[in-house]
């Protein structure tokens, strides 16, 4: 189907274009939702169409998943990420697709493919933008061999954690600052 321009050193085969249903398994019949005044605060992540949105007593998952956005304007708007990976134990309300990957492809590597994706021409909702599973399985992603997706995958995952680390920096020079400029000018 295609090469990128910026390849790992030793990878030359072509990447060969595939619909998100050939990829990933969508787990959503295992996910629910738990509405606020129902949720017991607890240790777990609960995670909706943007991310963790609570910390709830249970938990439905136990491996790294990928979640995509289901609703909300954020499909559109991009004002944060639409696909994530959530590992660990955690629970999964109904806006946000569990996929789980198939062998043969590696979580990081469709995780990045689909968060640079542009969901506009796939949005089915009508008031609030929607991605529904039907349409999202038929969604096109270009993907190298498991080995290269590994490759690209480690690496962006590294990045990751190096900005987590110098985001983490930034914090604490900012509440030095803060509390410099709190006893400083009394």
């Amino acid at each position: 189907m295609g090469k990128p321009t910026i390849r790992f050193e030793g990878y030359t085969d072509d990447w060969e274009q595939r619909k998100l249903d050939d990829v990933v398994e969508f787990l959503d019949t295992m996910r629910k939702p738990l509405e606020g005044a129902k949720r017991i605060s607890g240790p777990y992540p609960y995670y909706g169409a943007s991310g963790i949105v609570d910390y709830v007593d249970g938990y439905l998952f136990d491996e790294e998943l990928i979640l995509l956005s289901e609703d909300g304007a954020n499909i559109t708007d991009r004002n944060y990420p639409v696909c994530f990976l959530a590992s660990g134990k955690y629970w999964v309300n109904n806006h946000a697709h569990v996929l789980r990957t198939k062998q043969g492809n590696e979580n990081n590597f469709i995780c990045n493919s689909l968060e640079r994706k542009d969901y506009t021409q796939y949005n089915t909702g009508m008031a609030m933008p929607k991605l529904n599973k039907e349409t999202c399985k038929k969604i096109p992603i270009l993907c190298p061999g498991f080995e290269e997706q590994k490759k690209i995958g480690d690496y962006f995952r590294s990045l990751d954690n190096l900005i987590t680390l110098h985001q983490h920096k930034c914090e604490e020079l900012q509440n030095i600052k803060k509390f410099m400029l709190q006893n400083m000018f009394i």
